[in-house]
């Protein structure tokens, strides 16, 4: 089955180690891996094939996620002595003054508490002090089988997105995000320039012929839920501000968290763009352009320890 491989995070001596990252070192392993045992090809080659119908079961890319700037550091510059060819897929409100604030709330966590467990018994302290209704109704109507095609997330882990994503609407979590940072006093506004990719960055995808596409403007945790009027202004912003800064026409793109729905599939044909990729492998088929599967990273590199005589 054809698909793409998913990344968002890496680390080394200036990006900090946090759940999911990994190191170049293990960057190249995955290529290494992901060129013996499928048909890795370059975005440009992938696009036209899918478009064309004539996109192969072993045939893979790559992908990248969300605007982060240590993509830009420790990635891209193996993908350039790899000669290799990458989707990068990009919420642009990461490039405005009105910035989402997800990859910020996501590095306070990682970063400021012994362990994630730890910052998330501290949420729900905070969350039961300040909103005991929100917090009771959490507990009654969380979903077990929530997230449960995500093998790589801990049982908190579910529970923490459940509630953020199911439970609470953005000023509420963004109020027990705030009132978290302010008790450990920490200023976001410091590690804005570390966490995401600037105007110049992006110049450097496109100096290096990285293929360029959308994963919306906004960056909406719930953007199924959207009419598709606010979709359609989402997607707008984002295919508009890439152009403008870019002089390109992205025709490419990744659903923000994996999640969409018929009006999704309605906005992203009306604006011009020919294929998406989901954010799992649940389908373990290409239902349509739009419905391209990915597997995470995390799903390669467990591959390859299981396979122990890879690198004997």
């Amino acid at each position: 089955m054809s698909f793409g491989i998913m990344f968002h995070h890496f680390h080394d001596k200036n990006h900090k180690k946090s759940q999911g990252s990994i190191s170049a070192k293990q960057f190249i392993k995955i290529i290494k891996f992901l060129k013996k045992k499928y048909n890795l090809i370059n975005a440009d080659v992938f696009l036209k094939k899918i478009i064309n119908k004539k996109i192969n079961n072993n045939d893979a890319c790559l992908t990248f996620d969300d605007s982060l700037k240590c993509q830009i550091d420790i990635a891209l510059p193996i993908l350039n002595k790899e000669k290799i060819q990458a989707f990068f897929f990009l919420y642009t409100s990461a490039f405005t003054s009105k910035k989402n604030m997800f990859e910020i709330f996501r590095y306070f966590r990682m970063t400021n508490y012994k362990t994630v467990d730890f910052f998330y018994k501290d949420f729900f302290l905070m969350l039961k002090k300040n909103n005991r209704k929100k917090f009771e109704y959490f507990k009654k109507n969380y979903d077990k089988k929530y997230l449960k095609e995500y093998s790589f997330y801990t049982e908190s882990d579910k529970k923490f997105r459940f509630c953020r994503d199911k439970i609470l609407n953005k000023n509420i979590y963004e109020s027990v995000m705030f009132n978290l940072m302010r008790k450990k006093n920490f200023n976001y506004k410091k590690i804005i320039k570390k966490l995401l990719m600037s105007k110049k960055d992006l110049m450097k995808l496109k100096k290096f012929n990285q293929v360029i596409g959308l994963h919306s403007h906004d960056h909406s945790t719930n953007i199924e839920k959207m009419s598709y009027y606010k979709q359609l202004t989402d997607y707008k912003k984002n295919i508009f501000f890439l152009k403008k800064n870019l002089n390109l026409k992205p025709n490419s793109m990744s659903h923000p968290f994996g999640r969409y729905n018929n009006e999704t599939i309605k906005v992203l044909s009306e604006i011009g763009l020919k294929i998406g990729f989901l954010s799992n492998f649940k389908k373990g088929k290409i239902s349509s352009n739009f419905e391209i599967p990915r597997y995470d990273h995390t799903h390669i590199l467990k591959q390859i320890n299981e396979n122990n005589n890879f690198y004997k």
